[in-house]
């Protein structure tokens, strides 16, 4: 996905120009109302030859876009902002479902904070979100964060799925619109068009690009992205937080808008984590000094209050009394100390 859209770039302008015909489009067949929380089920790609040519086909069109905005590949041993790009997509592409794509990060000259996945392997990250992590402190797991996202995209075939969703879209329009015409007139024009309609790829192939992803594919993404950050050895916790801190660049939308807030997002992962058993981890800390030099017992420990926090945040997800509600009051009461005995005189 796009993490934001930027209303100054050609991308986006093609974009608007399209987006709204083909969402009214899909919002006949489809509706609009926001996805359930639902656990996605693990991916299993195609990798038909008709499937592949597709993928190349669509990714060819979008590489075609970026490199025409100034995109090029990171170079090995290049460390943009003090990130390694190409080292956290080697580690995170490796415990995939598709590991033996050709992963590659290019690196996009667009100022705002963005990222993409191709079909093939493929993976945009612009200037301006590598500009936002540096200001966070460049830590790798926030890029772990958003390369996950990017490789959940590719990894489920949402690019794919959309172009076949559109061509179906397309002809069934293009039947209602015979019905009408043949009841006046009888001939072979409509059905050239119905023709026309199937085989024009290409416009099809736009028409998914420029629509976005739906709902429920960028929430499959998060899952999938926080399942490679757990497999690769990272914190899925991160992409939560995360989400939090970026939501300050979610516009506004009306009906159509075709991505979760990030709030949702987050809440949606904080619930997944906690359904699968991952507890938040302690953030990193310097050793313990000797225990002579150990401050007063009086002084709480940060690590343990940063945990506190994130089980608390998550417990306020159920309603009290539920399950997981007493899964996790059952972590809290193992990290919070016992009040001393009290003796009477």
């Amino acid at each position: 996905m796009w993490w934001t859209l930027n209303s100054n770039s050609a991308w986006a302008e093609a974009a608007c120009r399209r987006r709204l015909a083909v969402a009214l489009a899909c919002s006949c067949f489809l509706g609009c109302a926001a996805p359930q929380y639902a656990v996605r089920p693990t991916p299993v790609p195609e990798e038909s030859q008709q499937i592949i040519a597709l993928e190349r086909q669509i990714s060819a069109m979008q590489a075609a876009e970026f490199q025409r905005q100034g995109a090029r590949p990171v170079q090995p041993g290049e460390r943009p902002d003090g990130l390694d790009l190409q080292g956290v997509i080697d580690r995170l592409s490796r415990v995939t479902e598709r590991p033996t794509l050709h992963y590659r990060v290019w690196l996009a000259q667009d100022r705002q904070p963005n990222a993409a996945a191709l079909a093939d392997g493929r993976v945009y990250i612009t200037a301006g979100m590598l500009s936002y992590l540096a200001q966070r402190g460049s830590r790798e797991e926030e890029l772990a964060c958003i390369l996950g996202h990017e490789l959940g995209h590719t990894v489920a075939q949402h690019l794919v799925q959309r172009v076949i969703q559109l061509q179906r879209q397309h002809m069934l329009l293009g039947l209602v619109g015979m019905g009408a015409e043949l009841a006046a007139s009888r001939g072979g024009a409509q059905a050239q068009a119905l023709g026309g309609l199937a085989r024009d790829v290409a416009s099809l192939i736009t028409d998914a690009i420029n629509s976005q992803y739906s709902q429920s594919q960028e929430l499959e993404a998060d899952q999938l992205g926080v399942r490679y950050m757990l497999r690769a050895g990272y914190d899925p916790w991160t992409t939560p937080a995360f989400l939090r801190a970026f939501a300050r660049f979610d516009a506004p939308g009306g009906f159509l808008r075709t991505h979760p807030y990030s709030e949702r997002r987050a809440e949606d992962l904080e619930r997944y984590l906690v359904e699968s058993g991952v507890p938040p981890r302690a953030p990193a800390s310097s050793p313990l000094p000797a225990p002579a030099q150990r401050p007063a017992a009086s002084v709480p420990f940060q690590p343990t209050e940063e945990r506190l926090r994130r089980l608390r945040d998550a417990q306020r997800l159920y309603p009290p009394g539920s399950q997981s509600w007493k899964n996790l009051q059952a972590q809290i009461d193992a990290l919070t100390p016992a009040a001393p005995p009290r003796f009477s005189k």
